[in-house]
């Protein structure tokens, strides 16, 4: 609970530095991901499950390089599974930092860390972890002429 309290007041320390500098910010950009899954079951005693995943994300650039931004963000994570599955259902927030790299057609890759609170509601138990992350996005079309 300590670790949570302190970690709450420096993102507030933070907040408070970007509003007063607010005119060094570059970018107020949000960005959602989700999935949601259904599991056709396989025999007679199978049930099924209705699976859903995602976050929702508030983030502020505060320096740009060409095309790579330094972003801090606040998250809001969720999971849900029909079959009330207690490890996979949970909600929680988090913060986070990132250098992303864009092009033309969105995003391409990012680095970054972020720290997370998760409440799994079903067993009533909350777990805090920080995750560093690699990612990346990428398509193409072979058609296209």
């Amino acid at each position: 609970m300590k670790r949570t309290v302190t970690t709450i007041t420096l993102l507030i320390i933070l907040l408070s530095c970007l509003t007063e500098g607010a005119h060094a910010i570059v970018g107020l950009r949000g960005a959602t991901w989700g999935e949601i899954r259904y599991l056709v079951p396989r025999d007679d005693g199978d049930e099924d499950n209705l699976l859903l995943d995602g976050w929702i994300r508030q983030g502020v650039d505060l320096a740009k390089w060409s095309n790579t931004t330094l972003n801090t963000y606040a998250t809001l994570r969720y999971r849900l599974d029909t079959e009330k599955t207690d490890w996979y259902n949970s909600l929680g927030p988090g913060v986070g930092v990132a250098l992303e790299t864009f092009n033309a057609k969105g995003l391409v890759g990012s680095i970054g860390a972020e720290y997370i609170w998760e409440h799994f509601y079903e067993m009533d138990e909350s777990d805090e972890k920080v995750v560093v992350f690699v990612n990346w996005y990428g398509w193409w079309d072979l058609m296209k002429r």
